[in-house]
This record gives C-alpha cells, sequence and structure tokens, in this order.
C-alpha cells in the first residue's frame, strides 16, 4: 500500500529502530489513512448534503411512525459532518424548520457519537464486531435520549432563535457547483481537524511505541475504569477520528474494549466546546439533561462491552 511505502521510506531515512522506529511509522501511516479518509468520505457526504433541505425532510417526517423518525434521525446523525462546528448548525436548522424535537435530538445525541468515516476505520482497525457493537450502542443512546427527553416536556428549553440561510442547494444547481461545494466543505473540515488527528495519531504512536503493557493492564482497568475513562474524556477537545488511534493502541496494549470505546465516545460527544456551543441553542436544564443521558448511556454501553469480550 503506498502509505506503508511512504511510512517505511521516512522511517529508514531517519535511521531510527526500535520503539522510536515502531511510533514514527505508527503515526505517518495512520495519519495518512486517516486524512485521506475523511476527504474521501466528508466530500461524498456534503455532495448528498446538497441535496437535503431540513423542510423537506419535516414534511416527510410528517404522519410517520415515531419509530420510522427516530431511527432515520438516527441515521442521519451517523452520515452527517462529525464536528460540532457542522452538527450543532444542523441541528439548529432542523429546529427552525419545525421537525420534530424527539428526532432532532436524537440526531444530536447520535451525531457526535457515531460517523461514517469512524466507522469505516473502526472496521479497518478493530474489525467489523467491534464496530457494529460502536454503531448500534450509540444508536441506542441516542434513540432512547431522544424518546425520553421528548416525553418528559424538555422542548420547552430550546432557545429561541433566528437562523441565518441553509446549506442545501436548489434543485437546478449543476452537478459541478454540488461538486464544487462539496470539495469546499471537505477541505474546511480537514483543515480544521487535521491537527486534532495528527495530534490524537501521535498520542497514539507513543502509547503503541513506548507504553508497556503492564502498565495499562495494571492501571486502567477495575470496577470504576469505564465511568473514570468518561469523566477523563470530557476535558479532551478533539474529533473522534483524532482519538481512534489512542484507542486501537490502548486496546492493543490490553485496556478492554468497552473501557476504550467509552473514553472515545466521551471525547466526542461530552467535550466541554460543544457544550459551550450548545448555550445558543439550548437552556441550561435541556444542556444538563443531555449531558447526563450521554454520560450515563456511554458509561453502561462500556461495561456491558467489557463483559462481552
Amino acid at each position: 500500500m503506498v502509505f506503508e511505502m511512504i511510512a517505511d521510506y521516512i522511517v529508514t531515512a531517519t535511521g531510527l529502530t526500535g520503539n522510536a522506529a515502531d511510533a514514527l511509522h505508527f503515526w505517518i501511516y495512520d495519519s495518512l489513512k486517516i486524512i485521506t479518509i475523511l476527504l474521501l468520505v466528508i466530500f461524498a457526504i456534503g455532495f448528498l448534503r446538497t441535496y437535503l433541505a431540513p423542510e423537506k425532510l419535516r414534511d416527510y417526517l410528517k404522519g410517520k411512525h415515531s419509530i420510522f423518525g427516530y431511527g432515520a434521525a438516527a441515521l442521519l446523525g451517523i452520515v452527517s459532518p462529525f464536528c460540532s462546528c457542522s452538527t450543532i448548525p444542523l441541528f439548529l436548522g432542523f429546529v427552525s424548520a419545525g421537525v420534530p424535537f424527539g428526532m432532532i435530538i436524537t440526531f444530536l445525541f447520535v451525531s457526535p457519537m457515531v460517523n461514517e468515516a469512524a466507522i469505516v476505520v473502526l472496521l479497518g482497525t478493530l474489525g467489523w464486531k467491534i464496530t457494529s457493537l460502536y454503531v448500534l450502542g450509540g444508536v441506542i443512546v441516542g434513540s432512547f435520549g431522544g424518546f425520553l427527553l421528548n416525553n418528559l416536556g424538555f422542548e420547552k428549553y430550546v432557545e429561541k432563535f433566528d437562523f441565518g440561510a441553509q446549506t442545501y442547494c436548489e434543485d437546478e444547481t449543476s452537478i459541478k457547483e454540488r461538486c464544487n461545494i462539496a470539495y469546499t466543505e471537505a477541505k474546511d473540515i480537514v483543515k480544521q481537524i487535521t491537527p486534532y488527528v495528527l495530534i490524537g495519531v501521535g498520542i497514539g504512536a507513543l502509547i503503541h511505541g513506548f507504553v508497556p503493557r503492564e502498565i495499562i493492564t495494571n492501571y486502567l482497568t477495575g470496577s470504576l475504569a469505564v465511568p473514570g475513562a468518561v469523566i477523563v474524556g470530557i476535558p479532551i477537545y478533539t474529533n473522534i477520528m483524532g482519538v481512534i488511534p489512542v484507542i486501537e493502541s490502548l486496546i492493543g496494549k490490553g485496556l478492554p474494549v468497552g473501557t476504550s470505546l467509552a473514553f472515545m465516545m466521551s471525547v466526542a460527544a461530552l467535550s466541554l466546546p460543544e457544550f459551550i456551543m450548545l448555550k445558543k441553542a439550548m437552556k441550561k436544564q435541556l444542556i444538563i439533561a443531555y449531558g447526563a443521558i450521554v454520560g450515563v448511556g456511554i458509561t453502561l454501553m462500556g461495561i456491558i462491552f467489557n463483559f462481552i469480550f
């Protein structure tokens, strides 16, 4: 593979050996692989999003069974752009378009936790079993959270706001113009998150190359490991793509799968900057409820996954 050849060439050129060579190879190879996947997947999804108008979605969901609506919202969360800078404005657009609250809050739950690019990368790094559980767990937490908050009447805690122009294109827009829009979006998003990917891969490389297995197995396990991993992930601000290499390395060093995935999803869905952004759309009661459901849901998922694997 091209990325493997590039990594081999650079490591050989540096003259490094042993753990340092392993760490550098891991960093180069995974960085190139993840950034390329990001660019391709975001471009494809960005192109599809040019056909999506929130008003059309609202009209389509009218009269549909709630199970269908929550399922559609969860699916949209999976294929939506996966950084909060894109997810939250889309969430606001759905609110302003009148999409049912339970469905849009389900979208907001699922979107940061599960995304299409992470699925592709996880399939290649951790296999289909772990990836399937990751997707299923995120969809269950998101759908249950949306259903619960909707039935508890939390819609009244959505802030009133004026949302600007939507990001979809009219029907007469040419394919070339849609491709240009998708390319611009992909380029901008990848440019924004590449530093986090590089940092995340770098941490993963250091763990891969230098952290002894005994440290992982002795100090990052136990009954409080999963809630501890969730709490540790909250202050970390990075994209889920940036933390996947870290998780890959931790699992390789012996950290339980459930603990690793709980940390990954906590970083993506419970970051402090995301809560700050949500203040323009939600009152504090809804923000607290949202954070509590995500935190408890991720913790339970991690514990269950640790029993399975």
